[in-house]
């Protein structure tokens, strides 16, 4: 089954969208099954804006995204799932909705006003005085008077309403705007044309919602009558071409709606909503409303209480107001026995809360670790040094993450943060507030956001738990020795939250945990915008840990505390995910493992660059690109360049397209908002002349890609091999059962040529009982079969036996001799039954040290695996000819001799397990 006791043994991510609808999905049903696909891992799959090629722009959760399919064709296809044993796992994004004028319910509120039913579900302020009781809309590309000049924003008649039209964007007319319209000298509707205005006056006067709602429409309808009869139509048409022509009258229709229609870089400056990040297409939730969350989950609560959804994955779990509780009621509406997990980015040594009601994370956590395990420890200082003399820059990175963060907030988030000043100035009185702080309590807050040394934290009742209370007073001290802001303000928030709460009433308490949850809602976005979003394009000292989950700060961690994160994950969390690709990670798990061996290679790797920043300064126009972004350029191409003998064709195009970006997040030599052209096109045009075929980079290049790509494929290997075997839950993202050496999105959205993967595991099944069957794929391995064959070797091993995997123990294995460094093993143990994982690490640089050119040319000498007690007699499970007597130890050059990583499984009693050979 996909789901046994309401847990998947696998999750494989599928991205739906117009280009990868059900109907195609369908087609590749048979492939998953072969492959051994238990669970289906679905993007957001309900109404999102035309043409989302990712769904997390939702406009409707109330319906199933026409652009993928329809909902009986949903159901259909996962009735079918389940009969092949396969569940599905729908990711669902509660903290936001899209801005856009098919998102209904946002519609209603730009209409209605606070008559609105939905005015309560976004998380907005209409009582800020900024904008008048108006919601801000900064989706214009140009200042209001200059985008009513180049007649770009007119009025219409569509869908049966009247709206502001800008371009591909609707806003709808509240009352006062039609009555305007319909007022009109040129509007010679007659008799009916009078009695639209006596009921939209009507209309107007209501004070009841629901009545209000019900007479609307009915207006609405009406009008929409007297359109087609009487030639009406003709002169609405008439009068709203004057309209258009003559701004005066356009501009008194815009300036009495609901919504203060502004350029979109305002927004950076004041808001009065919640955006997702800084993303004002994205308008956030008040999901914490019980009867938003009710409305919210309808359909979810429906495909779940049914069956059909038989896991939920919730998408940015830290920018809603209250998780705990937000959790616990979704556990109560996907009853019985829901399987939730939540994409939470813990920051290193960071743990999920134990409270929360979820299995677990979606795995970013289980990639941080697996990446540093294949970095080389030993060489961060050198590449520290390294780095710091390229740049010119030696500040710590810890300091130039809150320098990130600070220009997102200062620059990207000042309405955010007036919007906080507001409301904590709201709530202070003569027990708090010092008189000497007065404006210096804007400038606390900034810090006190910008120095959060994680994505967030979680109190939820004042006082707070002593931890909590040490970690706020850990952030107000780095904030005070910054010396960014005066003491007495600073004093005013440690007095707020941990002070005062202790003498405060209920109501003040309550007030108080408002305004720190409101700031905790901001400090995710702050850290993603800042340190994923930006530090992680800028801080260049090695690139494989400036990805999501990992941080630019990190290089390398020990085998023990790889082993004692899994023992506590065992323990704690046995079913969170184990993800190494997502849709969101800045370059595919292929290319991480490729480029951590560099770290195995650092002062060959120097040794290059060097060579290569003198051998490419000819092909640079006013030493563009700098230093940093040449350093970023050379990483890049060494990581993500394709396996030998593959298609080429494409990277110069792809890359080129990734450097654009990476330039923009970077927001040093060009951007999103003010693009510095001539340095991308100069950028462009450097990395052309490198990668033209004929260049002396890309020859010298070439012979060192092809001496690390091997021990890259190794660390790729391995990567699978932990990911299925460590405690969790394997997630495959689509298409990684091969080579994943994509970039960021978009280029990791690319379509799967699905038929071809099928073709190939059809060979791979043809041969899986050939006794030299990894000898043989080895020879081929740049195709990408040889981790097919491993991906659906483990989901078979896991498939065998899923309790196994659930609740086994994990055993850190002792590892003796001379070089105990380059060899991983652990054990996983329930009752009787082991099972025994070895792999090599660290592989070039044995090869460097041993002067040979491969893996399987190493000799181990005596270097050993010390067993379990009463382990003695093994049985390989990767190859099925190798079986291994041993007295309790295990020679590692014995088992090295043809694969770098080997699965042995034993009873306790020296017996071997009954099964001769995997299912297959």
């Amino acid at each position: 089954m996909g789901m046994l006791n309401n847990y998947p043994a696998n999750t494989y991510r599928i991205q739906f969208n117009k280009g990868f609808p059900l109907n195609l999905f369908e087609k590749i049903i048979p492939y998953l099954r072969k492959l051994g696909v238990q669970t289906i891992y679905a993007s957001p799959i309900f109404q999102s804006v035309p043409g989302s090629d990712h769904g997390y722009d939702g406009t409707d959760p109330l319906q199933i995204n026409p652009e993928i399919g329809s909902i009986e064709q949903l159901k259909d296809i996962i009735l079918r799932l389940q009969k092949e044993g396969i569940g599905w796992l729908q990711d669902i994004v509660p903290n936001h909705m899209a801005f856009h004028h098919q998102n209904r319910w946002l519609m209603d509120v730009l209409e209605k006003g606070c008559q609105s039913r939905f005015l309560a579900f976004f998380d907005m302020d209409l009582s800020n005085k900024l904008f008048e009781g108006k919601l801000i809309t900064p989706f214009l590309g140009a200042p209001l008077q200059d985008v009513l000049e180049r007649n770009e924003l007119k009025l219409v008649y569509e869908n049966e309403r009247l709206q502001l039209s800008y371009f591909e964007s609707f806003f709808p007319l509240n009352a006062q705007g039609y009555e305007i319209v319909l007022n009109a000298p040129e509007w010679v509707g007659g008799a009916n044309c009078q009695e639209l205005l006596r009921n939209l006056k009507d209309v107007s006067r209501l004070s009841d919602i629901v009545e209000y709602a019900r007479s609307w429409e009915a207006f609405l309808s009406q009008l929409h009558k007297c359109i087609q009869i009487d030639g009406a139509g003709r002169y609405l048409n008439d009068w709203i071409k004057k309209i258009n022509s003559d701004k005066d009258p356009l501009k008194k229709i815009i300036d009495c709606q609901y919504y203060y229609l502004c350029h979109w870089q305002e927004a950076d400056k004041r808001i009065n909503y919640r955006r997702f990040f800084t993303v004002n297409g994205l308008i956030c939730l008040n999901i914490q409303d019980p009867h938003v969350f009710d409305q919210y989950h309808l359909l979810i609560k429906s495909l779940t209480k049914e069956g059909f959804f038989t896991g939920l994955r919730v998408d940015h779990i830290d920018g809603l107001y209250d998780p705990a509780d937000y959790l616990q009621r979704l556990k109560e509406i996907a009853d019985p026995h829901p399987f939730i997990v939540v994409e939470k980015i813990l920051e290193p040594g960071e743990m999920l809360a134990d409270e929360w009601q979820t299995e677990g994370t979606t795995g970013y956590d289980f990639l941080y670790l697996v990446n540093n395990l294949f970095t080389n420890k030993k060489s961060e200082a050198v590449f520290t040094s390294f780095y710091n003399e390229l740049v010119h820059n030696y500040s710590p990175v810890e300091e130039q993450a809150r320098g990130k963060k600070s220009l997102i907030l200062y620059q990207f988030m000042k309405g955010e943060l007036d919007n906080l000043y507001s409301l904590l100035i709201s709530i202070l009185d003569e027990k708090i507030l010092s008189t000497t702080a007065g404006e210096n309590l804007k400038t606390a807050i900034a810090e006190f956001l910008i120095c959060c040394p994680v994505y967030r934290f979680y109190g939820d009742q004042l006082p707070f738990e002593n931890k909590h209370a040490e970690e706020i007073e850990n952030i107000l001290t780095i904030v005070d020795r910054a010396g960014r802001a005066e003491s007495d303000a600073i004093d005013v928030l440690r007095k707020l939250f941990l002070e005062f709460p202790s003498t405060a009433s209920e109501e003040e308490k309550n007030r108080i945990l408002h305004f720190y949850k409101r700031c905790m809602q901001f400090t995710g976005p702050l850290m993603a915008k800042g340190v994923e979003d930006t530090l992680m394009y800028t801080y260049n000292r090695f690139i494989v840990h400036n990805d999501v989950g990992d941080s630019p700060a990190s290089f390398g961690i020990t085998g023990k505390k790889f082993n004692r994160a899994m023992i506590t994950r065992q323990i704690k969390w046995p079913l969170t995910l184990n993800a190494t690709s997502t849709h969101d990670t800045k370059r595919g798990e292929d290319v991480r493992a490729r480029l951590n061996v560099l770290s195995d290679l650092a002062e060959n790797w120097f040794s290059l660059v060097r060579q290569w920043i003198k051998m490419n300064a000819v092909h640079k126009q006013g030493n563009v690109p700098d230093a940093n972004d040449e350093y970023f350029i050379y990483q890049n191409i060494v990581g993500a360049y394709p396996m030998p003998g593959c298609d080429d064709e494409h990277f110069v195009g792809r890359i080129e397209a990734y450097l654009i970006k990476a330039l923009h997040e970077a927001k040093t030599n060009s951007g999103w908002v003010q693009p510095n052209v001539e340095y991308e096109r100069a950028t462009i045009d450097f990395i052309r002349k490198l990668l033209d075929r004929n260049s002396a980079f890309f020859k010298d290049f070439t012979d060192f890609y092809q001496h690390i790509v091997d021990f890259g494929i190794i660390n790729s290997l391995v990567q699978v091999l932990l990911k299925f075997t460590c405690p969790g839950i394997p997630d495959l993202y689509q298409g990684c059962e091969f080579w994943d050496l994509s970039f960021v999105d978009p280029d990791n959205r690319r379509p799967i040529d699905f038929i071809l993967h099928s073709q190939l595991l059809d060979e791979i099944n043809a041969i899986s009982y050939k006794g030299e069957l990894f000898t043989s794929l080895w020879k081929d391995r740049y195709n990408g079969q040889v981790k097919m064959w491993l991906t659906k070797t483990l989901l078979t091993l896991r498939r065998h036996d899923p309790v196994f995997f659930k609740e086994a123990v994990y055993v850190p294995l002792t590892i003796k001799g001379e070089f105990l460094e380059f060899v991983f093993a652990f054990a996983r143990n329930l009752d009787q039954k082991w099972l025994i994982v070895i792999a090599a690490l660290h592989s070039a640089e044995l090869c460097r040290q041993q002067n040979v050119q491969d893996i399987f040319q190493v000799d181990w000498r005596d270097t050993k695996i010390i067993l379990p007690p009463g382990v003695n007699h093994l049985r390989g499970k990767i190859l099925h000819e190798n079986d291994v007597k041993t007295n309790g130890i295990i020679s590692v050059g014995q088992i090295f001799k043809t694969i770098p990583f080997m699965i042995f499984e034993a009873n306790s009693d020296g017996n071997i397990d009954g099964n001769e050979t995997l299912p297959q």
